[in-house]
């Protein structure tokens, strides 16, 4: 049976830090929103920017459906088989075709931090793109709140919290894979 973790959570939350570990401790193959997006950004001919990629999400759900993208991540899970990561899911239009195609073997995880620990990771890891100062990081979160990037995180079936250490945050993804059967 094939098995689908979705995972989920606010900028700087540490959502590519579980989907990395999960990858490669249970040998999960990850599939990203991000990289159907980027590939359609790089055929407009735009820079790949947080916000050229915003827009260009934006823009290809309004145009062809809030499932666009879905589908084509939704094809690299089926050919991926077995145990597969979804990443970067952040719309009702990102998790409710997948959750409806793969039914019960797809499980979601929100990964949650409070904002200034996810701030302080953020400054530390340099990301381009990333908010240099409290004020663009408000104004960031405001953004995607403001263009339904959050409305993914209603759909968790469990919730991580990761304010705690990287070592703490292994050990309760651990727990949280073998409970679920999902190691």
């Amino acid at each position: 049976m094939q098995k689908i973790l979705g995972i989920v959570g606010r900028i700087g939350a540490g959502k590519d830090t579980v989907a990395d570990y999960v990858a490669r401790k249970y040998g999960y193959a990850v599939v990203a929103f991000r990289d159907a997006v980027k590939d359609v950004t790089e055929k407009e001919g735009l820079e790949l920017t947080r916000e050229n990629m915003q827009h260009v999400g934006k823009k290809y759900r309004a145009d062809y459906g809030e499932d666009f993208f879905t589908k084509v991540v939704a094809e690299k899970a089926e050919r991926a088989g077995g145990k597969v990561i979804i990443k970067e899911m952040r719309t009702d239009g990102d998790v409710l075709p997948l959750k409806d195609k793969f039914r019960k073997a797809m499980k979601i995880i929100c990964v949650d931090a409070d904002a200034e620990k996810r701030f302080a990771r953020m400054l530390a890891r340099g990301r381009t793109g990333d908010p240099q100062t409290r004020e663009e990081f408000e104004k960031q979160e405001k953004h995607e709140s403001e263009l339904g990037f959050t409305a993914a995180l209603s759909h968790a079936t469990v919730g991580v919290d990761n304010n705690g250490t990287l070592g703490e945050l292994y050990e309760k993804i651990d727990k949280l894979l073998k409970a679920m059967e999902y190691d």
